[in-house]
């Protein structure tokens, strides 16, 4: 880390710890995983007390930007933070989504009124293999179904819209296939790319051919980048039963929860 990043997160430190509620300042992004540019900005976490997350949580005032230069004094520099609760890094170790768990790759608490913080930190940017097997079959199934069916309509309806979902989403499922069978923790869409390259195991090209396919989608590009990928893995389930599956996660994923957003 640059001296005046660590500069920065002390003066944050010395603004904020005046305030009671204000119970960890934890870093964050590159610079708590070791990728920081000398430009790069300051992520955190702010944990809070809990009736003071309630009331930023009802308020949709859970973001923390700060520009004084008095705090980060290098040029361009920043602050940008997300306010959280104890209960929300509980939560994060238990049942936390990938991208959650990834947020927390190499952070620690700069500053900290909770006991063992440090330790309940540590289990969050933690592969979770208990979803692995049913991971990989969902993802196998986005595979079939985009790579044979949605994609060829989009085509053959002259449909751009629905061909760049369904080349989106064959990119996307291949490169979560590509990290589940590496057990590496999906980022964020930003950042999957960067992911895949780390990987030990892939398909040769996975990126080059992810790129042909994003900006000059065919057929064949479809069905070749979907054959890469279902010879990379096959988790040992029929064409119907894929069907099924991306019925149930797509079309029928009201059932139990809330609908998505792009549903509701």
């Amino acid at each position: 880390m640059y001296e005046h990043h660590k500069r920065a997160l002390d003066n944050l430190v010395e603004v904020l710890k005046p305030d009671p509620s204000i119970l960890a300042v934890i870093t964050a992004g590159s610079i708590a995983q070791g990728k920081a540019k000398e430009t790069s900005d300051i992520d955190v976490y702010l944990v809070v007390d809990d009736e003071t997350y309630m009331e930023k949580r009802k308020n949709h005032n859970l973001s923390y930007i700060n520009k004084d230069q008095e705090i980060c004094d290098y040029p361009d520099g920043y602050v940008d933070g997300k306010i959280i609760n104890l209960r929300f890094l509980e939560l994060a170790a238990e049942r936390g989504s990938e991208p959650t768990r990834a947020s927390f790759i190499g952070s620690e608490a700069w500053f900290t009124r909770i006991p063992d913080l440090d330790m309940l930190l540590a289990k969050i940017p933690v592969y979770p293999e208990q979803n692995r097997d049913k991971n990989m079959a969902d993802f196998y199934a986005e595979i079939l179904l985009n790579g044979f069916y949605f994609s060829n309509e989009a085509l053959k309806k002259n449909n751009p819209y629905l061909l760049s979902q369904a080349v989106s989403s064959l990119v996307l499922y291949g490169g979560r296939i590509i990290l589940a069978h590496n057990r590496m923790l999906f980022p964020c869409h930003k950042s999957l790319m960067a992911a895949v390259e780390n990987a030990k195991v892939k398909p040769d090209n996975f990126i080059e051919h992810a790129f042909s396919l994003l900006k000059d989608p065919t057929e064949e590009k479809c069905r070749n980048f979907s054959m890469m990928m279902l010879g990379f893995h096959r988790p040992g389930i029929t064409p119907e039963q894929a069907t099924t599956i991306f019925m149930e996660n797509n079309e029928w994923n009201w059932i139990d929860q809330a609908p998505p957003l792009s549903d509701r």
